[in-house]
């Protein structure tokens, strides 16, 4: 009677995770799923319909050959919808995984609170939370929103290292419906309100997003490979590699993809703050952070993506290589007045507090914040170099001409040529970067072309490989 009873349960727990079970068998490796906690049962408040497996999946795997502990969320049964039993069964997998010292993969899925149980499913939460805070401290955390994140779930994503997010998820801390109702537009396209496109130019809470599961598990097991301890591997890629198109590369996309391994950069929330590009990368086979700054000026999003992002190397110990070409902070009163300069000095606290190796590179406007924030010697940075036409500068030679020449520009009989010439005076004889590796502030200049042969060696010295 009691094996009938249990062929019973297990195959309508069977049943009620297949799909589920099926995402996370996709993302892992080949029949290394085991699942605990199979028989943990509630009941839902609202009805007398069972919660089989409490609708959260937890258990161990391997990834890449890397093992991990993960829960993933169940909309089949009860909508995923959170319970205090819930709570603590991705608490216990949490806690496998700081006490096996592997990492940890959360896949999320759920309506909400299963308001029926009271301020029991609050205390839920809040355990998951702090557990998820312990977490955080001692081991990697990835977090996948596979469907729907919203209340508290939404705010234990922004907790994660890396954060993937399905092209068909939706993620709000409010109630979707809330914040529909805030809108016009009907019927409501919650994926277009509260959906990947709606986060990506505005925030970095979501690194990463994904079309499927095949799709994330490539880009998991990249990430993996990326920033998780391991033997580096030999690289396909030549360090000596030089590449002429850095000579006149102005996007800094390209100038990331130029100077790291071939195929060798995932990058960091791509569509937000374009000022400032991210990627996690190898050079010569060794795992780096690229940061590299695109256009005149860097915003407050630029400022506020740049430091989560030193954070994140920090916390990973991986090596810091900027790329820098721009002007400074944006100069509009608007940001001042909305204190960019807050934004600006966190920056400045992330880089120079963070203890890795950080090789600073001007590749073209290296001008006042710009240079001191990203890559002076007085902020932290144990390697710098520039390219022969980079401008080491306080100040643009826009600026000095303009404060400086006036007298001269109002003798001119045309102005605009004799503006052009003093520009090109100030470039040559004040902001020249030979300038500033003769006082000691740059360890070489370079053709462009050579970028990569000396930053890969930089990264071999500070390292001391």
């Amino acid at each position: 009677m009691k094996n009938q009873e249990l062929l019973k349960s297990s195959s309508a727990i069977d049943k009620a995770t297949s799909k589920v079970r099926a995402f996370i068998d996709a993302i892992v490796d080949g029949e290394s799923f085991v699942e605990t906690d199979v028989f943990l049962t509630g009941k839902s408040f609202d009805s007398a319909a069972e919660a089989l497996g409490e609708g959260v999946v937890t258990g161990y795997a391997t990834i890449g050959g890397r093992p991990v502990h993960l829960f993933a969320q169940n909309s089949e049964v009860l909508k995923g919808s959170l319970s205090l039993a819930h709570a603590a069964k991705i608490v216990k997998a949490m806690r496998r995984a700081i006490q096996s010292e592997t990492p940890f993969l959360s896949i999320i899925d759920s309506c909400g609170a299963r308001v029926g149980e009271g301020a029991s499913v609050m205390e839920g939460y809040a355990q998951i939370l702090a557990e998820s805070f312990r977490l955080g401290r001692e081991v990697p955390h990835f977090c996948v929103v596979k469907g729907t994140a919203v209340g508290m779930m939404a705010t234990y994503v922004a907790g994660a290292d890396f954060a993937f997010m399905s092209n068909d998820a939706i993620m709000s801390v409010n109630a979707p419906m809330y914040l529909a109702a805030q809108t016009k537009s009907m019927p409501v396209d919650y994926k277009k309100l509260i959906g990947y496109s709606a986060y990506k130019q505005g925030s970095d809470l979501a690194q990463f997003s994904y079309s499927d599961a095949q799709d994330l598990s490539a880009q998991l097991r990249k990430l993996m490979d990326m920033v998780l301890p391991n033997e580096e591997d030999e690289s396909d890629d030549d360090a000596n590699r030089v590449d002429p198109q850095l000579e006149s590369a102005k996007d800094a996309a390209g100038r990331i993809a130029s100077v790291c391994d071939l195929g060798q950069v995932l990058p960091y929330c791509d569509d937000y703050a374009s000022d400032v590009r991210c990627a996690i990368a190898k050079i010569n086979g060794i795992t780096v952070g690229v940061l590299a700054t695109q256009g005149d000026y860097i915003g407050e999003d630029g400022l506020d993506k740049a430091t989560s992002f030193v954070g994140k190397l920090e916390a990973y110990g991986l090596p810091l290589v900027t790329l820098v070409d721009t002007l400074g902070v944006n100069p509009t009163l608007a940001q001042e007045k909305a204190g960019i300069a807050k934004k600006a000095n966190a920056l400045m606290q992330a880089i120079e507090s963070a203890d890795i190796p950080k090789i600073g590179v001007a590749v073209g406007n290296a001008v006042g914040f710009g240079y001191t924030a990203l890559m002076s010697k007085g902020i932290g940075f144990g390697y710098t170099l520039a390219t022969s036409g980079a401008i080491v500068s306080p100040i643009s030679g826009v600026t000095a001409v303009n404060s400086m020449m006036e007298e001269q520009l109002k003798k001119a009989k045309d102005v605009d040529k004799m503006r052009a010439t003093l520009e090109k005076e100030y470039a040559a004889l004040q902001a020249n970067p030979v300038i500033a590796a003769q006082d000691g502030y740059l360890d070489n200049v370079v053709e462009a072309t050579n970028l990569r042969p000396y930053i890969a060696s930089a990264l071999l010295m500070l390292l001391g490989i």
